[in-house]
């Protein structure tokens, strides 16, 4: 672990190279072809697209698709967005905001399939006996966010736009939200699920905001890369894609499964797994296909939350990888 990134090395891929290595020493033939390698950024342990890809990896889908797959969890999707500008992971999920923006900046990505059109079980919460009742309450206040740039920024600098009040983004990383929030650090916080949904349950607070039915359905979510990997490593993505959306249909497939999964990523009782399963694990895409127009609703979004300098929706999506025919 360093500087709050923690990474892991598939078993497999470090038994792989050691076989490969002792191969080369008797100068044995290769029986098989070496998998190629991915590295998959994620932003924040407990959000559902790290209980994917680990589904993937579990279940055999990304060696399915020939590939060894590299898991990083990162503190937020802006770090995880960061890593893949700077060439240090090859895929990850992104926000249309991101790549707009990125783009600008000379940062070559593009979202290639849609992971989710709402943004389910994100919510804005205070703790139970706070005297905010709405969001106009907030003016003047702190609200905590994970990080400058990811979805909880996106959606604390919508939620200011929209609702014209002047508050503080404080960001505390996915880790800090909860006891930041519980310590009155911060007055409210942006939580992700299954978090809100357990701290709902708990009795740890309540929510003044839902974004999946303030929000209008849009690109939420996707699955980004790189333009060099979309350009020149087209298999590859295409395996990461089976992976990914073969552990979607797993999931969906087998609720008893997926749920038992859930809580033991996360750490939750199954009540409240089965609820993170309901309200998201079963609204995630089937195969990733998206349009143009819900792109462009995404850019409208990510204006109204003052995001003023993007890339047209043109240049900062591909659907030529979609639909994804899962590895399942």
């Amino acid at each position: 672990m360093s500087d709050g990134i923690s990474t892991r090395v598939t078993r497999r891929g470090a038994l792989g190279l050691a076989a490969g290595a002792a191969g080369l020493a008797l100068g044995a033939p290769p029986l098989l072809a070496a998998a190629q390698k991915i590295r998959v950024g994620l932003p924040t342990k407990t959000w559902w697209p790290t209980v994917l890809a680990e589904t993937a990896v579990a279940q055999g889908l990304f060696a399915k698709a020939g590939l060894d797959p590299e898991l990083t969890i990162y503190r937020s999707g802006g770090e995880a967005f960061e890593a893949l500008a700077a060439g240090a992971t090859d895929f990850t999920i992104g926000l249309v905001s991101q790549q707009g923006t990125g783009r600008k900046r000379g940062i070559m990505t593009k979202i290639v399939a849609l992971g989710v059109e709402a943004n389910t079980g994100w919510k804005l919460m205070v703790k139970p006996a706070s005297p905010i009742k709405s969001v106009a309450d907030l003016a003047g206040k702190k609200v905590g966010i994970t990080a400058a740039g990811s979805l909880s920024d996106f959606m604390a600098l919508w939620t200011r736009s929209n609702a014209k009040v002047d508050f503080t983004s404080v960001p505390l990383g996915g880790g800090g939200l909860v006891p930041n929030l519980m310590s009155g650090n911060v007055d409210a916080a942006v939580v992700y699920s299954p978090l809100s949904f357990q701290m709902i349950q708990n009795g740890q607070a309540r929510e003044i905001l839902d974004y999946a039915k303030a929000i209008p359905p849009h690109l939420a979510s996707g699955w980004a890369t790189t333009d060099k990997i979309i350009n020149e490593r087209k298999d590859l993505l295409r395996g990461a894609l089976q992976a990914m959306y073969g552990a979607v249909a797993y999931m969906q497939s087998n609720p008893a499964a997926a749920i038992k999964i859930i809580a033991e990523a996360n750490s939750v009782p199954e009540a409240i797994a089965k609820q993170e399963y309901e309200e998201t694990f079963l609204k995630l895409s089937k195969d990733g296909r998206f349009t143009l127009e819900q792109t462009k609703v995404a850019m409208e979004l990510a204006r109204i939350g003052g995001f003023d300098n993007l890339a047209p929706a043109e240049e900062i999506v591909t659907m030529d990888f979609t639909p994804v025919s899962s590895s399942a």
